[in-house]
């Protein structure tokens, strides 16, 4: 491991990431590349939450039920062993990732179910609207009203924690840009599990993206009309790398070392350091893209959200000491 200011090197892999890195490198990216990106192939993929959810048992250690925020449908999702810990009042918003396509709840529901258990808060996974349906605004959109809605029925407004993998760590970052730019109460910390942060990918060197194991810059290319579809403009930037760096709260971010979202993981990183903001960043050898969803099967990905609810633990004392004082 090496830490430089804000950035933590991690080396550790372990053989099953290995495997993993090298299935995914080998089936699933050829597989991506070739997979058509009209209404299709998106609703082929679409029925992969349908699939998930009916091959994969409700994890037992959790309490999970239907939910509904600001007329977004979801999961609530309770961890029933008592944390007595800062996050106890805490309630975790999560976003899924997907490429604003496909994935939901039941494909990001071991990683929410770690979350609840490591940080003993609820956490509500949303299933926001996506291409075709809507395009990136409204999945935007979706994000805005259930976080507004969870302002209503935390235990405690100020200790919303936003997370979100890829498309869903954009959604994440949104959140926190919007909130701020309202004038509402801003979420206390954002998490980001290889978070999209710009949707210009092709801005980085095509040689670099182009080694990412698992996503395809040709097939985002080609899916990329299909996300800005329609009238509707995305509030605020449409890219939260450009965002105004005060807007943002606390943001834990992690990257692997080759994939598609690592170089703005890094910009942003750079511009929260220069603007005196709080950030912690994780970028991890030999991982494919937002590994964090392997959760209770990826050594790595367990540590890593044990890294990201540590931190989350830290900024909730903060506002705490703050309180005090």
């Amino acid at each position: 491991m090496r830490i430089n200011a804000a950035v933590t090197w991690h080396d550790r892999r372990s053989k099953i990431a290995l495997i993993i890195l090298w299935v995914v490198r080998i089936l699933v990216k050829p597989i991506l590349t070739l997979w058509p990106s009209n209404d299709f192939g998106i609703a082929l993929l679409g029925r992969l939450s349908w699939v998930v959810d009916r091959l994969t048992p409700t994890p037992r250690t959790v309490h999970v039920t239907p939910t509904e925020l600001g007329g977004v449908p979801g999961e609530h999702i309770i961890s029933p062993k008592p944390v007595d810990d800062p996050l106890d009042d805490a309630t975790i918003l999560y976003l899924h990732g997907g490429g604003f396509i496909f994935c939901g709840p039941s494909t990001h529901r071991q990683l929410c179910t770690q979350l609840a258990l490591d940080s003993g808060a609820p956490v509500y996974s949303m299933d926001y609207r996506q291409v075709p349906t809507v395009p990136i605004a409204g999945s935007v959109q979706d994000a805005m009203n259930a976080y507004v809605a969870l302002l209503d029925v935390a235990d405690d407004p100020t200790r919303i924690i936003v997370a979100g993998d890829s498309a869903g760590g954009y959604l994440a970052a949104k959140v926190a840009e919007i909130a701020a730019r309202r004038g509402i109460q801003r979420p206390a910390a954002v998490i980001g599990y290889s978070p999209l942060l710009n949707l210009d990918l092709d801005d980085h060197d095509p040689a670099y993206m182009a080694r990412d194991s698992y996503l395809p810059i040709k097939a985002l290319d080609k899916l990329r009309p299909r996300w800005f579809a329609g009238q509707e403009a995305i509030e605020g930037e449409m890219n939260p790398v450009d965002a105004d760096p005060a807007l943002f709260p606390p943001m834990f971010m992690c990257a692997a070392e080759y994939e598609l979202t690592r170089p703005d993981v890094e910009i942003m990183t750079e511009r929260l350091v220069s603007a005196g903001q709080v950030v912690e960043t994780h970028l991890w050898r030999e991982q494919i893209h937002a590994w964090p969803v392997l959760a209770r099967t990826l050594p790595e990905a367990m540590a890593l959200i044990a890294l990201s609810t540590a931190f989350a633990r830290r900024i909730v004392m903060a506002v705490d000491d703050d309180r005090a004082a």
